[in-house]
């Protein structure tokens, strides 16, 4: 979801990290800040001025989103969930969950705390900017305090919406799931919400950008997109995690998989099982025994003209623990597995005796085959 990113700090216990796309979000901050929203408000001073409370005013934000994630992570910690750091990107901030909240009321919990702390924030720099408004500190002290108080205030409303992703679908998916006790029914409803809420966002843009001109239109537009899609990611991967987890990779493991054994040359290799099955990569039998495996890619290492005089031994590999699987392992374990190791295949066996073979596409399928079938 989030691509290339940058470690900034740790912080409780908890790494946070910059997505590539964090860089636009923090030019735009800074720049609307120092060239429009700060003029309009404080208009006469210096422009430096201004470029100094833009940049405060870009830490602010980026303060008042980390201290937002913080209060998910931190409570979702409590309640005994895995989380694996928080990142920065170009719409905001998110906590990685491990795994979905084991029950409705730790998901309401781990859901409310966002909210509650960006309004603990916003009465926190109201309260500031009002003191210090009746003071002889200069006007825009109090006005960049105003100005984070009311960006939490936007930040915990505009969450508050019920759509997945949003803090608020969170809400409405844990009261749907405690009502009906199906996880993903609850999700399929808060998801749709959640699409719903990012067309109109959409639409709504679309309508300033055309309709009045106004350039914060596109920027609309843009968040509709991310909400709509991470919206559908949502649903997915919780269909995902609730078809699998609690099952054996054996029930959806092909038996019986194409293997090739270490002597065969590499012409007979690529002609032979390449060209015609497809594999990314094959188990190398020696014996009736689990020897190794070998990826298609890796006969380039040798030169064409090569080919015939050399063999699979030549190129293949150890089996590493991210290639393997034991039959009766978490078919939701073995899907992780795959996504950390970022490989599509993993191979199913008993010690050295090769069970069978589970391909991404072969869960995708299982996926696709039982919601066709049961919604």
């Amino acid at each position: 979801m989030f691509g290339q990113r940058v470690s900034l700090f740790t912080a409780f216990g908890l790494e946070v990290r910059a997505n590539t796309s964090w860089v636009i979000l923090a030019v735009l901050v800074f720049w609307s800040l120092a060239t429009g929203f700060f003029p309009a408000q404080l208009p006469g001073l210096a422009q430096p001025v201004y470029w100094v409370l833009g940049l405060i005013g870009m830490f602010g934000v980026f303060f008042s989103l980390l201290f937002h994630e913080f209060a998910h992570s931190l409570v979702a910690r409590a309640r005994g969930m895995e989380i694996t750091g928080i990142t920065l990107f170009l719409f905001g901030g998110a906590a990685e969950m491990a795994e979905e909240p084991p029950t409705p009321r730790i998901e309401l919990e781990v859901a409310a705390a966002g909210p509650i702390a960006s309004l603990v924030l916003f009465l926190g720099f109201g309260l500031l900017a009002g003191l210090l408004a009746q003071t002889p500190l200069p006007e825009y002290v109090a006005a960049l305090l105003g100005y984070l108080a009311l960006i939490n205030l936007l930040l915990a409303v505009f969450n508050l919406f019920p759509g997945f992703p949003l803090d608020g679908g969170r809400v409405l998916r844990a009261w749907l799931w405690h009502r009906r006790g199906d996880l993903l029914s609850a999700t399929r409803t808060a998801s749709r919400m959640g699409q719903g809420f990012g067309l109109a966002l959409v639409v709504l843009g679309f309508w300033a950008l055309l309709g009045v001109g106004a350039l914060g239109g596109l920027w609309w537009i843009l968040i509709g997109i991310f909400v709509m899609g991470v919206a559908r990611a949502a649903y997915e991967q919780t269909a995902m995690r609730v078809t699998f987890e609690g099952s054996p990779i054996r029930r959806f493991m092909a038996e019986h998989p194409v293997s090739v054994a270490p002597g065969l040359d590499l012409e007979r290799f690529i002609e032979d099982h390449a060209y015609r099955d497809h594999y990314s990569a094959y188990p190398v039998m020696q014996d009736g025994r689990l020897v190794g495996r070998v990826r298609t890619r890796d006969v380039k290492q040798v030169p064409r003209e090569d080919w015939p005089h050399n063999t699979v031994e030549r190129i293949m590999s150890p089996c590493e623990p991210h290639h393997l699987a034991s039959p009766d392992e978490d078919a939701q374990q073995v899907l992780q597995k795959m996504q950390r190791g970022s490989s599509g295949q993993i191979i199913v066996a008993d010690g050295d005796k090769l069970v069978g073979i589970v391909t991404l596409a072969d869960l995708l399928n299982h996926l696709a085959l039982r919601r066709e079938l049961e919604t």
